[in-house]
């Protein structure tokens, strides 16, 4: 019942006996005839779980002394601050009784409470007929008064602390959750079902999906949500914040952010000391512990929410008809960005920008700012998005060259299928001379091996085996180049980009051409080639933190009849993606288009791709610069 709502009650009121009196706190030292005196006044009282005895800011006629049960004591702001917890013998009332004043905080019954109680007129008799009675008044007072100064500057603390705290909820002021996707109906229920439990709840994500927006719903709605929620960011862990917010937050929610930083013993302790406050928990990966678990998806992972969103984050900044002032290029351009820096965060601050730099008109494609922004002074930092194209692929190799022999720095480097392979064995530290020497020689034989239909022709397991053998079983934390590769979900269509675990793995899943190669499966996911999603991943790169992007784009225009099966389905990818690689493409600083025209799957012709994608990079040279001078 802690979030019941407040409503001042006298709660039952029964008549005492006189005999019943001398067992009672207080009263058990008076005389006989003072309690023969005060007897008229006096009554009992009654109150249920929840029940308010006496409200903050009204004045009280009556004087109560606890029999049984437990009261709360809280000052009422925006939210509700415990100061107090009154037991048997405690009593509550007397200032405002006797000086007529408003009461300085509210009194609410904590499960069933028992009092006596006496009206002004009884008070005052009582006081100046008993000495006794008097004295332990007037102590109890003086202790008060003399207490009043620590505990006003306690809670004046803990009131800060909420304030500054209350940022959580007024950050954004929220507001609903927007979407309509099938993730967001299922996250609406989980968090409805996480807001009805008392459990610890872990909110696992990237960043910027909105796990703190999540972890605020849960506490509104939830029997907590008239008392305070407070946050503490886990990765600069210092156990006096803990402190001061656990009694900020006391009977409230406690907001633990990133607490896959911290060690797992303390995590533990404070998930066992905190009674009387609930933990939510904010993490990029679920530590080990018993909490709930709520999952949230990246935004390329739910991207039909994506529109749903702009249109709110315009209505937010004014427009009375956000659905008419974005264009619907624009709006496919918003789509096609993965957002890795900041999910919904980073869409929010795109839209913003486009909309203050369209002069609050429609907003068009060439009014989108994506990526970072650069710090004055500082280099650019220049990234490769590297296309499919099979065999071609040598023609990364060639580009890589030139930008090496001009001295012109890699940063990041993002790949789609062989763009991938590539991409993965030079961000792992192979020189340009190994390409030339090795591409030429590979053989299908040993990237794939044959398997058993209808799923598909071969495996591209020796893949892994392959590209461990030149950059060794690393993960992407470990490569010197930071790289990223692209895979596409086999069932929802959508892209699963790879920046994190090993990197073989994710090489075999970018390269997996369907219809021709075993999906890869992953996280119960079937994964196959990039390109039928972002066959020159030039998003991606930018996302990375790219200011310049060199794009190589390796599609041809089909050649004639295939000449064999494998030929065919390649043609067939490269026909379906031209749309989507114009449209990326536009996003890119420099985009490369070597003049390669054969279709040829074989490795045979490697340096002569080499050459070609070379020469396109000596051809666009003056460009290159003129794009590092110009940021």
């Amino acid at each position: 019942m802690k979030g019941a709502k407040a409503t001042l009650t006298q709660g039952e009121v029964y008549p005492l006996k006189f005999d019943e009196i001398r067992d009672y706190p207080l009263l058990i030292e008076l005389a006989q005839g003072d309690l023969q005196s005060i007897y008229p006044f006096l009554t009992k009282h009654s109150f249920t779980d929840g029940m308010i005895i006496l409200k903050q800011g009204q004045s009280s006629e009556v004087f109560h002394i606890v029999l049984s049960g437990k009261l709360d004591v809280y000052l009422e702001n925006e939210k509700k601050i415990l100061v107090a917890n009154l037991e048997r013998g405690h009593f509550v009332g007397e200032m405002s009784c006797l000086t007529g004043k408003s009461v300085s905080a509210t009194v609410m019954a904590v499960g069933t409470v028992e009092t006596v109680a006496m009206p002004r007129q009884g008070l005052l008799l009582l006081m100046d007929r008993s000495t006794t009675f008097r004295q332990h008044m007037t102590e109890a007072m003086i202790k008060r008064i003399q207490e009043s100064n620590d505990r006003v500057a306690e809670e004046y603390t803990r009131s800060l602390a909420v304030m500054r705290e209350l940022e959580l909820e007024r950050q954004a002021q929220y507001g609903s959750l927007v979407g309509s996707s099938k993730f967001m109906h299922g996250l609406r229920k989980d968090i409805a079902e996480c807001a009805q439990r008392e459990d610890p709840v872990c909110i696992v994500g990237e960043k910027g999906v909105g796990k703190s927006h999540v972890a605020y719903e849960i506490h509104r709605l939830s029997r907590r949500a008239e008392y305070p929620i407070v946050s503490l960011d886990g990765t600069n862990f210092l156990q006096e914040d803990w402190d001061m917010k656990v009694r900020a937050a006391r009977e409230g929610t406690i907001v633990l952010e990133n607490v896959d930083s911290m060690p797992m013993e303390l995590l533990s302790r404070l998930l066992q000391s905190s009674e009387n406050t609930r933990i939510l928990m904010t993490a990029c990966d679920k530590p080990d512990t018993h909490a709930l678990e709520v999952k949230m998806i990246p935004l390329r992972e739910r991207k039909e929410d994506i529109p749903e969103l702009v249109h709110a984050f315009l209505l937010a900044a004014g427009s009375d008809d956000p659905q008419e002032l974005i264009s619907h290029d624009a709006m496919n351009m918003m789509t096609v960005y993965p957002y890795l820096d900041g999910n919904v965060q980073e869409l929010k601050t795109v839209v913003q920008e486009a909309h203050v730099v369209s002069g609050n008109r429609m907003i068009l494609k060439r009014h989108l700012r994506f990526g970072r922004n650069r710090e004055p002074g500082t280099r650019p930092r220049i990234g490769l998005a590297l296309g499919s194209g099979a065999a071609r692929g040598a023609a990364h190799v060639g580009v890589i060259k030139l930008l090496e022999q001009e001295g012109i720095p890699i940063d990041i480097i993002a790949g789609t299928s062989v763009g991938a392979f590539i991409g993965a064995l030079y961000a792992g530290g192979q020189p340009v001379s190994a390409f030339e020497k090795v591409l030429p020689t590979v053989r299908w034989g040993q990237l794939v091996n044959f398997v058993m239909p209808p799923k598909a022709l071969v495996s591209n397991h020796p893949m892994a085996r392959f590209v461990e053998k030149y950059i060794g079983p690393v993960n992407f934390e470990d490569l010197p180049i930071p790289f990223a590769a692209v895979a596409a979900d086999a069932v929802s269509g959508e892209a699963h980009i790879f920046n994190k675990g090993r990197v073989s793995h994710a090489i075999c899943a970018s390269t997996a051409i369907p219809g021709f190669i075993k999906p890869v499966q992953y996280q119960q996911r079937y994964l196959v080639d990039g390109a039928v999603v972002h066959p020159v991943p030039v998003a991606l790169t930018k996302s990375m933190g790219a200011d310049v992007v060199i794009a190589v784009d390796l599609s041809t225009p089909v050649l004639g009849e295939p000449k064999s099966f494998v030929v065919a389905i390649l043609n067939t990818i490269e026909i379906m993606s031209r749309k989507i690689i114009s449209e990326e493409a536009q996003i890119a600083d420099v985009v490369l288009r070597p003049e390669i025209t054969t279709n040829q799957v074989s490795f045979k012709l490697s340096n002569h791709n080499m050459a070609m994608g070379e020469k396109a990079a000596r051809e666009a040279l003056t460009l290159i610069r003129s794009k590092l001078v110009e940021r």
